[in-house]
């Protein structure tokens, strides 16, 4: 009883710090997880709120993403209800500015910018205006499932993968997208295994502040802040946190420099089929696919038509072509060109060729990976091949060829590849995970079902 009495007086007295330092004028100190701490807080009475806090910067990456963020989607957050998404959807509609359909309620933009400054675009990247239609999601009485956004190619995303190796249900993944990755910046290895390095050396860390990151490398605030961008991108960062993602941990580990073709193999994979890196995305699994040739130039004045309206014409202006020379120079000068995907011609001329030179290890683990965020024990060989973000897809596979792909993995024995019955399907294979097949890479050995071993400790 004591006990229960004294835990009530605590969470009372940390609840009144946080708005107390909140009032003080800390703002520039609180975190996006701190502040969606103090919102709940106010919706959600006699209960620890951080974890909830925790979770929603997980799920949708930052207090930006929460806030916008549907109902719906809301709802499959462990902890909240009808009161606390109220809140946190009341609060998206005042720093907003915008009106309402239902009740014509509209707020002023040019209102006291102090109000409103908690609400700018994060560092992450602006919000999306895009009008990009995206799929219903699901009800929480209804079965969870993939959420199946529309990109910008013709035909509609069936499914959507993950950027890293995660337990998180698929359901909970975030469709929106990141104009914004390389802040003008290029992707630099030598410098990013600076950061890697120093997440490697705290990887017992729950969250790394960047200024700390700043003095660990030398690097400046701006470039560290866009190398964090970049490390999510690839699926080696968790944003928001600054740790290692567990592949992440199995990089820094065995090819901090991300040299091996089998690590560049799986970062253009986690880049190219993650529909949340925007252009990345766009580029490999639309542009290509429809122009065989056009120069820098010509990729710029596509994305300007495609996004009109979508984004601000200030926006494209300043930060379409630093997005489209960082994807440029990523695969003709940096450490992806070892894959020869993407080359230029002597007159300026950009195309991809097909890539087929695969590490074993590394195609199966990517084939468990999209299958598995799909929640597919069983996936068609045909589909795989046109769908978006695929490992068919990002790579320029047809059928055939992802077809030859796959029955090499089928010889070794890591998935079976069915063909009886006029079947053409891909079916995983049992205790086999695309974390294993990874590991398995980097330790130079054969593959092993977990269900065998038990739990393996990737620390």
């Amino acid at each position: 009883m004591v006990n229960s009495i004294m835990g009530e007086k605590e969470k009372v007295g940390h609840r009144q710090r946080l708005r107390e330092r909140f009032l003080a004028g800390g703002t520039e100190e609180c975190s996006d997880e701190m502040l969606l701490e103090l919102l709940l807080t106010f919706a959600i009475g006699r209960k620890d709120v951080r974890p909830i806090a925790q979770e929603l910067v997980q799920v949708f990456g930052n207090l930006e993403h929460v806030l916008s963020a549907s109902a719906d989607e809301l709802y499959k957050v462990k902890g909240l209800g009808q009161s606390s998404i109220a809140l946190l959807k009341v609060v998206d509609f005042i720093k907003s500015g915008t009106v309402s359909a239902e009740t014509g309620l509209s707020l002023p933009k040019n209102g006291d910018t102090n109000q409103l400054q908690l609400f700018e675009d994060s560092p992450n990247g602006p919000k999306s205006k895009s009008s990009f239609p995206s799929s219903r999601i699901k009800k929480p009485e209804e079965k969870s499932g993939r959420s199946k956004p529309q990109t910008l190619v013709d035909k509609p995303l069936k499914s959507r993968r993950p950027s890293q190796v995660s337990k998180t249900p698929a359901a909970k993944k975030s469709n929106r997208r990141k104009f914004q990755i390389s802040n003008g910046y290029f992707l630099e290895f030598d410098q990013f295994a600076r950061i890697l390095n120093a997440l490697l050396e705290h990887k017992g860390a729950k969250k790394i502040n960047r200024k700390f990151l700043n003095e660990e490398t030398g690097l400046a605030d701006r470039q560290v802040e866009s190398l964090i961008s970049m490390g999510a991108a690839m699926g080696l960062i968790k944003p928001g946190n600054q740790v290692l993602t567990p592949v992440g941990l199995l990089i820094a580990k065995n090819d901090i420099f991300i040299e091996k073709m089998g690590s560049l193999e799986w970062l253009h994979y986690v880049c190219a089929g993650s529909y949340r890196n925007l252009f990345w995305f766009e580029v490999f699994n639309d542009l290509l696919t429809k122009e065989s040739v056009m120069t820098q130039n010509d990729w710029q004045d596509y994305f300007r038509k495609k996004l009109r309206g979508q984004y601000s014409d200030k926006t494209i202006k300043k930060h379409l072509p630093k997005e489209i020379r960082f994807i440029v120079d990523a695969y003709t000068k940096r450490n992806f060109s070892k894959l020869e995907i993407l080359h230029m011609s002597a007159d300026d001329q950009l195309y991809r060729r097909r890539y087929t030179s695969f590490t074993p290890l590394v195609l199966a683990a990517m084939i468990y990976d999209f299958c598995t965020a799909n929640e597919a024990q069983l996936s068609q060989v045909g589909e795989l091949a046109v769908t978006p973000g695929s490992p068919a897809m990002v790579f320029g596979l047809d059928a055939a060829l992802f077809r030859q792909q796959v029955e090499g993995l089928h010889d070794r024995g890591w998935l079976r590849y069915e063909t009886t019955h006029n079947l053409d399907q891909i079916r995983l294979k049992p205790g086999f995970s695309a974390l294993e097949f990874l590991t398995a890479y980097f330790e130079d050995r054969e593959p092993y079902p977990n269900d065998e071993l038990g739990m393996i400790n990737y620390e």
